[in-house]
C-alpha cells in the first residue's frame, strides 16, 4: 500500500492487461512466468479499483517489487529484473498507450541447507519435512511443512496453546538458506464437555456420536476440526462454529453453534441429446426425517428409451460415526433397439469412511428383471454382493478442477431361480484433474468393466442381457448413439469394456467456459486392451455456463470412425461436467 501512495494519477489511456509476451524469463520457466503475469495483473486490477493510472516509470517501480516477491517465494533471491517502455496506439484516434515489458534473469535457485525444530521435543516421521535438505527453498513448501509440523505435534500431545512459526536465514555464498521452525506450546489439557446450540429438531445423541469427541482423552485441535467436518457432512447445517473454554482443572469444553439448513428440497431438471431427445428429472428430498439426519430422496427420470423411479434412504452414523447406510430402491423400464427390459432392484450398502479420502463399501442387493430379447421373454431373480473401495481427493464433485479419483469394485451375482449362471462384475476406475493455470484444467478418465464366470461350469451366455456391456453416449463415447456399440460394432453386449476420456476445460469468464474432448471405447470378449479388435473414437467441443450450483453442459460430439448407421454428430445438454 505504501507503493500506491507514490503513484500519481494521469489522463493517459487505461492500464493495459499483462500480455504473455510482456514477460520473458531466462532460463525459460513457463510456470514461473504465469505466476509473475498473474501477480502483475492482480496489481493492475488493484490500481484500477482505486482509480490510479500511473505513468510507465512509476508503474514499473511498483511492479518490479511485486515480481521480486514472487521470485523470492519461488527460491530466486538473486534475480535481475530489467524493464523497457514501448508506445503503441490506444483504442481512440490519436491516443498513445505505454506498455511495460520485462526481462527476468532468475539467477540461481536457492536450496534448503538445514532444517531445525526448536521449542519442544517431538518425534518426527520420515515423511517430514517434504522440503528437506537439498530441496528448493520455496515459500509454499515451507508453509506446508509448517502446517504439517503443527498437525504432528497436535496429534502426539495435548497442548491447548500451540503455535508454530518459521525463520529462514539466507546464505548467499551457498545459494541457500537455513530453515528453523519455532514451536511455542503450553497448557496440556484433556477433552471436556461437548454442548450444542441451534440443534432444535436434531437428536443430540446423534450429534455427539457424529463429533466422535470423548471426555477425558487427550485434547486435540485436529479432533475438533474433524468434528466440524463431520457435522457439516450430515447436510443439516449451513454453518458450524465452535467455542473453546479451558477450565482450571485442564479440561477444555467445546460448544458448537449450529445454524440449520431448510431440510426439504424440491428439484427438477431437463436435458437433451440427439439420440434420446428430451430428458426430464424431478425429485424431492428430506434431510432430517426423524431427527438424526435420515435422508429420504424420491426421484423420477424420463427419456425416450429409459424411464425410472427411485426411493433412497440414507442413515448416517449407522452403528458407528464413520458408517453410512444407503438403501436404494429403483424401478426401470428400458427399450433399447428391439428389446425391452423391466428391472427392479433393492440395494443396501454401508459406506465406511476410513479417512477423509478413503471409503469402503459393502452390502447386498436383490434384482429382478423381466427381459424381452426378440420375441422371447425371460425372468431373472438375482442376489448381488457389492464390494468396493474408493479414493477421492476432488473437492468439487460437479466442477472438478484438481484432485484424483480411483476405485476398485467386485460384485458376485447368483441366481435364485436358476435362470442365470453365477458370475461376477469387476470394475477399475481412475480419473484425475490438473489445473494447468487458473483458467485451464486437464481432465482424464480411464475405466475397465468386466464380467467373469463364477466357476468353470458357469456360462456367460446364460446371464441377463441387461448385464452385458455396451458403449456409446454421453457417459461413454460422445458422438455415438447411447449403448449402440457392442461386439464387432453391433448391438450385442460384450463381457469386457474399456473406455476413456480426455478433456481440456477452459474458463473464459466468470460464467462461461469451453471444452475440447476426446473419447474412446471398446467392447469385446477379451480383457487385454492391446488386443481389443475394435476401438471407437469420438471427439468434439462444448460450452459450459457456470451457475452457483453446477455448470450447465452443452457438448457437440462427432464419431471419428463411425459406422454407416451413425449420425454425423450428437448433441448433449445436461447439468455438471461429463465426469
Amino acid at each position: 500500500m505504501l507503493s500506491f501512495a507514490a503513484l500519481v494519477p494521469t489522463q493517459a489511456a487505461e492500464l493495459p492487461t499483462v500480455a504473455r509476451n510482456d514477460i520473458e524469463v531466462s532460463p525459460g520457466n513457463r510456470g514461473l512466468r504465469n505466476d509473475l503475469r498473474d501477480q502483475l495483473q492482480g496489481y493492475r486490477d488493484s490500481l484500477r479499483s482505486i482509480g490510479l493510472n500511473p505513468r510507465a516509470s512509476r508503474l514499473a517501480q511498483g511492479e518490479r517489487e511485486q515480481m521480486r516477491q514472487v521470485l523470492e517465494s519461488n527460491g530466486y533471491y538473486e534475480a535481475e529484473i530489467i524493464h523497457r517502455v514501448i508506445e503503441e496506439a490506444g483504442e481512440t484516434e490519436g491516443e498513445v498507450q505505454e506498455r511495460v515489458q520485462y526481462r527476468v534473469d532468475t539467477g540461481p535457485e536457492y536450496q534448503v541447507l538445514t532444517v531445525r525444530v526448536e521449542g519442544v521435543e517431538v518425534n518426527l516421521p520420515d515423511t517430514w519435512p517434504v522440503s528437506g535438505e537439498g530441496e528448493p527453498l520455496v515459500a509454499e513448501a515451507i508453509l506446508a511443512d509448517q502446517s504439517e509440523l503443527q498437525s504432528i505435534i497436535d496429534n502426539d500431545s495435548c497442548y491447548f496453546t500451540l503455535n508454530v512459526s518459521h525463520e529462514v536465514r539466507l546464505q548467499p555464498e551457498n545459494d541457500g538458506g537455513e530453515v528453523t521452525y519455532q514451536v511455542s506450546a503450553a497448557d496440556p489439557s484433556t477433552q471436556g464437555k461437548v454442548t450444542f446450540t441451534g440443534q432444535e429438531g436434531v437428536d443430540e445423541a446423534f450429534l455427539r456420536r457424529q463429533t466422535a469427541l470423548r471426555e477425558g482423552v487427550c485434547f486435540s485441535r485436529a479432533n475438533i476440526d474433524q468434528a466440524i467436518i463431520n457435522l457439516y457432512e450430515t447436510q443439516l447445517f449451513a454453518s458450524v462454529r465452535r467455542n473453546l473454554n479451558r477450565s482450571e482443572d485442564g479440561s477444555v469444553d467445546v460448544s458448537f453453534e449450529l445454524t440449520q439448513r431448510e431440510p426439504r428440497t424440491l428439484s427438477a431438471g431437463i436435458g437433451w441429446d440427439t439420440d434420446q431427445g428430451i430428458g426430464l428429472r424431478a425429485g424431492w428430498e428430506h434431510r432430517n426425517l426423524a431427527g438424526r439426519a435420515q435422508w429420504l430422496e424420491l426421484g423420477a427420470e424420463w427419456q425416450r428409451d429409459r424411464q425410472s423411479g427411485n426411493i433412497q434412504l440414507t442413515l448416517p452414523g449407522f452403528l458407528d460415526a464413520r458408517n453410512t447406510l444407503v438403501w436404494n430402491n429403483t424401478l426401470t423400464h428400458e427399450t433399447p433397439d428391439d428389446d425391452e427390459f423391466y428391472i427392479g432392484e433393492s440395494r443396501a450398502t454401508i459406506d465406511r469412511r476410513a479417512s477423509r479420502n478413503d471409503t469402503y463399501r459393502y452390502g447386498v442387493a436383490y434384482r429382478r428383471s423381466d427381459e424381452r430379447v426378440g420375441d422371447e421373454w425371460n425372468t431373472f431373480s438375482l442376489i448381488r454382493i457389492p464390494l468396493a473401495y474408493e479414493y477421492d481427493s476432488v473437492p468439487n464433485d460437479f466442477n472438478p478442477q484438481k484432485g484424483l479419483r480411483y476405485s476398485v469394485g467386485l460384485e458376485p451375482v447368483w441366481s435364485l431361480n436358476g435362470s442365470s449362471d453365477p458370475f461376477y462384475v469387476g470394475n477399475l476406475g481412475w480419473s484425475s484433474f490438473r489445473d494447468l493455470t487458473d483458467e485451464l484444467v486437464l481432465a482424464n478418465r480411464l475405466e475397465w468393466t468386466s464380467l467373469w464366470p463364477f466357476n468353470d461350469s458357469a456360462d456367460l451366455d446364460r446371464i441377463p442381457t441387461s448385464d452385458r456391456l455396451l458403449g456409446g453416449g454421453g457417459g461413454s463415447a460422445r458422438g455415438y448413439p447411447y449403448r449402440s456399440i457392442g461386439l464387432d460394432g453391433g448391438d450385442v453386449g460384450g463381457t469386457h469394456q474399456w473406455q476413456g476420456s480426455l478433456e481440456l476445460r477452459g474458463q473464459l469468464s466468470e460464467n462461461w467456459g469451453a471444452v475440447l474432448f476426446g473419447d474412446a471405447v471398446s467392447i469385446s470378449e477379451d480383457w487385454n486392451p492391446a488386443e481389443q479388435p475394435d476401438w471407437y473414437y469420438g471427439a468434439g467441443f462444448g460450452v459450459r455456463y457456470f451457475t452457483r450450483f453446477a455448470p450447465i453442459r452443452f457438448d457437440l460430439g462427432f464419431p471419428i470412425n463411425g459406422r454407416d448407421s451413425d449420425p454425423a454428430f450428437q448433441i448433449y445438454i445436461s447439468l455438471g461436467q461429463s465426469f
